[in-house]
């Protein structure tokens, strides 16, 4: 009954270059399996992978990662490229159907076998197979008598014409090196002639005791003749203990694909929940289809007991947010303490491995973070992505691959792209740790966006979603741009929070940030130097101090880290790398806890958050709180403590109080947890001079899922103070635990004095940037002008 599966995945794939069309016309399509033979000398190469790295690893082309080698790596894209494998089948195969399975290629490729053209396929997130019963050789040759043949093309240079079919390859953090490759496992698998090819699991919940469980199967008749089935489903604890249930059907099979339906209620239901809000309770769907009473195919899904629902967010009238925002899981409101993950691992898929997703996933956690965005400049996640997810509880909101253009209009392009999404969606609609999804990323954002076709296809997107999943879909983000509003969205839905960070010092923080009115703010950014033994890695020995161009190659916005240090320390910190690093990683700290604790102040009429974002898919200077390398800047404990879902919180008006004047703040305690606190005290200290100057206790209740101000804070600075405070909170129970603690540096000096200064040296950076562009060799004007 089982299914006989062959992993073509791993070392022994050979792969050469070819110029367009020259493989054809040198016949590399109709190379025998033999074990001398042309390809003998070709670079082996690994799958799943990219042409980069099998290149970088054959010493084709230099790291790709390091100094400024990515431009020297474009000429890749200029060839098409033949991978090769070899592989023998077992004899237990003949007489079944056999199918060579692809579950993604990057992003178009001819594949043949044996000679034989099996087909075509472009899209890079959507699986495809091709049957070759017909065409496979069982003769036992030396290495295998079946040669597989796959022509990648020539990648697309436009992303305009291939979004949501491939990930972004442009925008202000790329470097235009395009990425393709047999990025997903390849297969080779036999079954009989009836096979389940897919399993859909929807959830409702009846009450808080009792689930009902949708569940779909698809089931394929490869014959031509009728058939009459039985289906047998059983969903048993996975790591609870349940009891298993067992369900029974008759059905009569057409040929080709078959879909049957039928509910599982579970009693005494066992429900998944976020990681601060229950347990992860996961069950196993298995369903068997048998023919005469003999087994002849099973499948197998991991699914959650959980229900997914949007809300409105109180506070707002329908003229400013008609769109619900607030997630509701299993009845109870779930506020988004999120990251935008940031992209794979790697940019390159080739340099992936399931320890670095189990690595930096456990950090996630570890930063109390309880939401992961995946937005639309980054491929949807593997699988294991979402299975680690499901384990930890952490949620998932996945947008697909449309981020930033005026999209063409033509029914080819918008066919291609409604079957990559539908495509990514059944591959991942199982796992209850995802639980939104949404069409475009900045599709609204100017005007070229404003006269495109770009809102009809986000519809039409969530129309083919919801056909596929009772999960809530969203259009695009953010809603209230200039642009979204000009195209009749409202004002208070969703905003991308990332001017006081591209305006380099025109605004500062406290200006910022409390300025903003919506439901939500899905992108929040702030940017850092990573650690001097990760820059070590990818920055050239002679580039690292004084800074050289490599600096800004790697996307450091050199002027705007400047000023954020003056910002956070009347300092630009330039006395040397050590310090200049440091002080990148506390102000994006300190940005981070400004801003994330003025959202979350805001509960229930806002209801989440998410910083731009927690790891880097290439080494950079830019906005992670983990590096490429996987290390934690400074930043990543400043979001730590910001994200404690229990928080004590000081609201104050601005970073700068001048000597002898009175320091006011508010205190304030937010609870993401479902539970109430009783009598807990509440204590805070002013600290000048590693004095405590000013302290107190109070104490308090605490509700559950709620946001409040209990106290106000009062000290006058001595009439010389200089340097900076520090304020320090603390929640204690009633035995004298710390349930939760917070701290706060302010400086002493001048707010109106520091802005004019913040505003002096924008003008600086602006007259270069007006003179060079947004190249990123501004900085260094004197490889412009040759003498």
């Amino acid at each position: 009954m089982t299914r006989e599966v062959i992993e073509l995945s791993g070392c022994r794939w050979q792969m050469e270059r070819m110029r367009p069309g020259q493989g054809i016309k040198e016949g590399l399509h109709l190379l025998p399996a033999e074990y001398q033979g042309t390809h003998f000398s070709w670079n082996f190469a690994t799958v799943p992978g990219d042409v980069y790295t099998d290149l970088w690893r054959a010493n084709e082309i230099a790291d790709p990662y390091f100094g400024r080698n990515m431009h020297r790596a474009k000429w890749v894209a200029e060839y098409e490229w033949w991978y090769c494998h070899r592989f023998a089948v077992t004899e237990s195969m003949q007489g079944k159907k056999i199918v060579l399975q692809f579950e993604g290629v990057d992003y178009s490729c001819d594949v043949w076998l044996n000679g034989t053209h099996l087909g075509r396929h472009e899209g890079m997130f959507s699986a495809f197979e091709f049957d070759v019963s017909d065409v496979v050789s069982f003769e036992d040759w030396r290495g295998g008598a079946n040669m597989l043949m796959i022509k990648l093309d020539p990648p697309p240079k436009n992303y305009r014409n291939c979004g949501g079919k491939k990930v972004n390859f442009s925008g202000d953090y790329f470097s235009g090196l395009v990425p393709f490759g047999i990025w997903r496992p390849v297969r080779v698998v036999a079954s009989e002639q009836l096979k389940i090819s897919s399993i859909r699991s929807d959830v409702r919940l009846e009450n808080s005791n009792t689930a009902l469980v949708d569940a779909s199967y698809e089931v394929i008749n490869y014959s031509s003749e009728p058939k009459q089935i039985t289906l047998l489903s059983q969903l048993s604890g996975k790591n609870c203990q349940t009891e298993t249930i067992y369900q029974q059907s008759v059905h009569q099979l057409a040929p080709g694909v078959n879909t049957f339906s039928h509910t599982i209620k579970v009693e005494d239901a066992k429900l998944w929940w976020p990681w601060d809000m229950g347990q992860q309770h996961l069950y196993n769907l298995q369903v068997e289809v048998q023919l005469d009473d003999t087994p002849v195919d099973s499948c197998a899904e991991v699914i959650g007991l959980r229900e997914v629902s949007m809300a409105f967010n109180p506070g707002y009238s329908r003229e400013q947010a008609e769109f619900p925002w607030t997630f509701v899981i299993n009845g109870k409101k779930h506020f988004l303490r999120s990251a935008c993950w940031g992209g794979q691992p790697s940019f390159l898929y080739g340099q992936n491995s399931l320890s670095k997703y189990e690595d930096r996933l456990a950090m996630v956690k570890q930063a109390n973070i309880n939401n992961l965005r995946i937005f639309g400049w980054h491929p949807p996640e593997v699988p294991d992505f979402y299975r680690i997810c499901d384990e930890l509880g952490i949620t998932v909101w996945t947008n697909f691959t449309l981020a930033t253009q005026a999209y063409p209009k033509d029914p080819e392009f918008i066919s291609g792209v409604l079957h990559e999404c539908i495509e990514t969606v059944k591959q991942r609609r199982n796992h209850p740790s995802q639980i939104f999804w949404m069409g475009g990323e900045e599709v609204f954002f100017s005007g070229a966006h404003e006269e495109s076709g770009n809102k009809a296809l986000m519809e039409r997107i969530g129309k083919a979603v919801a056909d596929q999943t009772n999960v809530p879909y969203g259009l695009a983000s953010p809603l209230s741009s200039e642009s979204a509003v000009n195209m009749g969205f409202k004002p208070n839905e969703s905003i991308h929070a990332n001017e006081h960070y591209y305006q380099g010092g025109a605004e500062f923080m406290e200006e910022y940030y409390p300025a903003l009115d919506c439901a939500i703010i899905p992108e929040l950014t702030a940017a850092s130097a990573p650690s001097i033994p990760s820059l070590k890695k990818f920055i050239p020995e002679g580039e690292l101090w004084p800074m050289g161009p490599s600096w800004a190659y790697h996307w450091a916005d050199i002027d705007i880290l400047k000023n954020l240090n003056f910002e956070v320390f009347n300092d630009y910190k330039m006395g040397s790398l050590e310090e200049f690093v440091e002080a990148t990683q506390i102000a994006q700290g300190t940005v981070i806890q400004f801003a994330l604790e003025t959202y979350r102040r805001r509960k229930p009429k806002m209801s989440g958050v998410a910083i731009c974002h927690f790891i880097t898919h290439v080494p950079d200077i830019k906005w992670g709180v983990v590096d490429f390398y996987g290390e934690k800047k400074i930043s990543f404990d400043y979001l730590k403590r910001t994200y404690q879902p229990l928080l004590p919180s000081l609201q104050f008006e601005k970073r700068r109080w001048q000597a002898g004047e009175v320091f006011s703040a508010s205190l304030w305690v937010v609870n993401d947890y479902q539970h109430a606190y009783q009598q807990l005290s509440y204590e805070w200290q002013v600290v000048y001079q590693g004095q405590v100057c000013a302290s107190n206790c109070i104490n308090l209740d605490v509700l559950a899922d709620s946001s409040a101000k209990f106290s106000e804070l009062e000290w006058r600075l001595p009439n010389d103070a200089s340097g900076e405070l520090e304020v320090r909170l603390a929640l204690k129970n009633q035995q004298g635990e710390s349930l939760a603690s917070n701290a706060y540096r302010l400086l002493v000096g001048e707010q109106l004095a520091a802005k004019q200064q913040s505003l002096a040296y924008l003008a600086e950076a602006q007259a270069r940037l007006d003179k060079y562009g947004h190249s990123v060799y501004r900085y260094w004007p004197e490889m412009w002008e040759f003498k």
